[in-house]
C-alpha cells in the first residue's frame, strides 16, 4: 500500500501561508475537530491526521493534496476511500454496506461482492475499473511497470533534464527550487512543487490554476537549464498566445475581447498590442 506521505513541519508551512491559525485549519470543512491541539501534534509529528481528513486539510490551505501530501505509486481500497474524504463508518453510512465487509477487502482477506462494487465506485468518485485494479492492489497484486506514456510534457522534460544535468548525482526536489529561486531572485517555485511535477502532477494542478506562477515557475527552470523555455512549456502554441495576451490585459485593466458580440480584440486592447509593437515588443513597465 502506498500511504500519502505525511510531512508536519510542511504542514505547519502551507498553514502559515494560507494565513490560518491552528484552530481555523482543525474547524474547517472536512478537518471538523473542535480543538487545535490535534493540528499541533500533527505539525510536531508526534501524531498524524486520519487519511481521510487530508483533502479537507490540503482543501483548506488551498494546496493541491498531491501537492502537500504526496504518494508514490497508485491506490489500493484504503487509499481510495481516503481520497474521497470518507472513513470507514461514513462509508458504511452512506451505501449501508458492513464495517467488517469493507474492513476485510481493504485488508486484502475477502473481495467485495459485485453488487457493492459500483456502489462504492459511484461514492468514491472513481470508475468501477479504478477501484477493481485499487481491490486488486490491496491483495498484493503486481500492477504493470510504470510507463512513461501519458506523463504531462513537462514532467517528461523535467525529468530528463534532471537525468542530463546530474547524471550521477541528482539534487533534491528542495535544491532545485533553491537554485532556481536564487537565479530569479525571488521565490518562483517551492520544493514540494518540483517533487509533485516530476512525480507527474500536471502543471495546473501544482499551481492552483494560476497561470502567472505557473509562466513564472517554467521560466525559472529554463534559465536554470540554459534552455529555451518552449522546450519546458506544454501549453500549445495557441494556448501560450492567449496566456500572455490575457496578461497583457490584466496589467493594463483593459478588456481583451471586443464586447457586444463583436468578436475580436477590444479597441484598448488593440492600443496595447500596438504600442508595445512600437516599443520593440517591448511592454512598457
Amino acid at each position: 500500500m502506498p500511504p500519502r506521505r505525511f510531512n508536519g513541519p510542511q504542514l505547519k508551512t502551507a498553514r502559515r501561508r494560507a494565513g490560518k491559525t491552528q484552530l481555523e485549519l482543525a474547524r474547517s470543512r472536512g478537518v471538523d475537530l473542535t480543538s487545535h491541539a490535534p493540528v499541533a501534534q500533527w505539525e510536531a509529528q508526534k501524531t498524524f491526521p486520519p487519511g481521510e481528513k487530508l483533502p479537507g486539510i490540503a482543501t483548506a490551505l488551498g494546496v493541491d493534496i498531491d501537492v502537500l501530501f504526496p504518494r508514490e505509486g497508485p491506490c489500493d481500497l484504503t487509499d481510495v476511500r481516503c481520497d474521497a474524504a470518507y472513513s470507514r463508518e461514513g462509508v458504511a453510512q452512506a451505501v449501508g454496506i458492513s464495517l467488517w465487509t469493507l474492513g476485510a477487502a481493504e485488508r486484502g482477506e475477502r473481495r467485495l461482492d459485485t453488487e457493492w462494487v459500483p456502489l462504492l465506485a459511484g461514492l468514491y468518485q472513481v470508475s468501477t475499473d479504478r477501484l477493481l485494479a485499487a481491490q486488486r492492489r490491496s491483495f498484493g497484486e503486481a500492477d504493470p511497470e510504470p510507463s512513461a506514456v501519458g506523463l504531462p510534457a513537462l514532467t517528461v522534460q523535467l525529468r530528463a533534464l534532471v537525468a542530463e544535468h546530474f547524471p550521477e548525482d541528482e539534487p533534491s526536489p528542495d535544491g532545485i527550487a533553491a537554485v532556481v529561486n536564487a537565479k530569479a531572485g525571488t521565490e518562483v517555485v517551492r520544493g514540494d512543487q518540483v517533487d509533485a511535477i516530476l512525480r507527474g502532477v500536471p502543471a495546473d494542478r501544482v499551481f492552483g490554476g494560476a497561470q502567472g506562477a505557473r509562466t513564472i515557475a517554467i521560466t525559472g527552470f529554463a534559465h536554470y537549464f540554459g534552455v529555451s523555455e518552449l522546450v519546458l512549456d506544454d501549453l500549445g502554441a495557441e494556448s501560450r498566445v492567449l496566456a500572455d495576451l490575457q496578461y497583457l490585459a490584466g496589467q493594463h485593466g483593459v478588456d481583451l475581447a471586443a464586447r457586444g458580440g463583436e468578436g475580436g480584440l477590444s479597441a484598448a486592447m488593440i492600443a496595447v498590442l500596438s504600442d508595445v509593437l512600437a516599443r520593440g515588443g517591448n511592454a512598457p513597465q
